[in-house]
């Protein structure tokens, strides 16, 4: 089993070390300059592969009448949209008001927003049905937090599912690394001309834990039936738990 501290990146940003109130002031200001070009980075960063993979997710997440789901790190409300209904309740939690305010002014109906962060989610125990993460785990400041966070306010039987980053299969990694390390970074800035968000993103990328790690910190908080899949030659992945 890996250590949960390996997972941890609370006193990191990219290859710096900070203080983790230092990583939060960092990661609002990244995200403050991104929120207008936001959609177009990730097309870059993935080539358009994001949206893919989020229908994956969305046919994973079922969400029935008069329950619950709660978007941690949710942005501009991408994922929320996907299981948005007048009949429950979806809501997407950030720390970014600029990322949110996107999210508003595309009208989304039938979204709650709250500015807050996943290590201190606001609301009772057992209060959600499903609890989602998109690509937003590893800009968290403290991982093992948000997930026993996460998992503090399913209901017993609530699922949890965190779609990431991951390390790809060894037949593409050496392609995948080029890409991201080279590639990535100079088409998106054609998008956005600011270099230190890319190295940001490239280290975050480059440096998130492997998908057994995710799945032994998930065990670790307490989720359980952890298991997930592969996306892509495993250039991304689905975690999936549920509160015991």
């Amino acid at each position: 089993m890996a250590s949960p501290g390996k997972v941890e990146h609370s006193a990191t940003f990219g290859r710096e070390a900070v203080t983790p109130h230092e990583r939060d002031r960092r990661m609002r200001e990244i995200f403050r300059r991104l929120a207008p070009r936001y959609d177009r980075v990730c097309d870059v960063m993935t080539l358009g592969l994001h949206r893919r993979w989020r229908r994956v997710l969305e046919r994973m997440v079922t969400l029935g009448a008069g329950q619950r789901l709660l978007d941690v790190a949710g942005g501009c409300g991408e994922t929320a949209a996907c299981f948005a209904g007048p009949d429950r309740q979806v809501i997407v939690l950030d720390p970014s008001l600029p990322m949110m305010e996107m999210g508003r002014a595309r009208g989304s109906a039938n979204i709650d927003w709250v500015a807050a962060v996943g290590r201190a989610l606001p609301f009772p125990d057992g209060t959600m049905d499903v609890v989602t993460i998109t690509f937003g785990l590893r800009n968290v400041t403290f991982v093992g937090g948000t997930l026993r966070e996460a998992l503090r306010v399913l209901k017993r039987g609530g699922r949890f599912f965190t779609l990431e980053v991951s390390r790809p299969s060894s037949l593409v990694r050496p392609v995948h690394h080029a890409f991201t390390r080279y590639a990535a970074p100079w088409l998106g800035m054609q998008v956005v001309r600011e270099a230190d968000v890319y190295d940001f993103f490239v280290e975050s990328v480059l440096g998130f834990p492997s998908a057994e790690e995710i799945k032994d910190l998930m065990e670790h908080v307490g989720f359980a039936d952890v298991r997930y899949v592969r996306l892509t030659l495993g250039v991304a992945c689905i975690h999936i738990g549920v509160k015991p």
